[in-house]
């Protein structure tokens, strides 16, 4: 007859595999996911200047994010200013009420 300490044991084992297999199968659909994500996305190989690339790495340091999500933000703000310039506005920084810089695209 088995105790109440092999019962428990055996209870933890069996709580330990099932989590494992969740553990497993929610790996396989995260990689499943990365990969269809990747799938939709396009590769870029992009050169910078070494001063070019040191802002890069200061932005992406000092924003908490990398530098592909850096150059993402940058990309969806240069659509931003560019939609404004079509439409006779502009993008700029803004103090209280005053305009201290505008984001002029070329």
């Amino acid at each position: 007859m088995r105790d109440e300490s092999d019962i428990q044991n055996t209870a933890q084992d069996a709580s330990v595999e099932s989590s494992e297999r969740v553990s497993k199968k929610n790996a396989s659909t995260k990689r499943s996911r990365a990969a269809v994500s990747r799938a939709n996305k396009k590769r870029l190989n992009l050169e910078l200047s070494p001063d070019a690339y040191d802002l890069l790495q200061k932005l992406a340091d000092s924003s908490g994010k990398n530098m592909a999500d850096v150059l993402r933000t940058g990309l969806a703000l240069y659509g931003i200013a560019e939609d404004a310039k079509e439409e006779g506005r502009a993008l700029g920084v803004v103090d209280g009420d005053r305009v201290v810089k505008e984001i002029v695209t070329t």
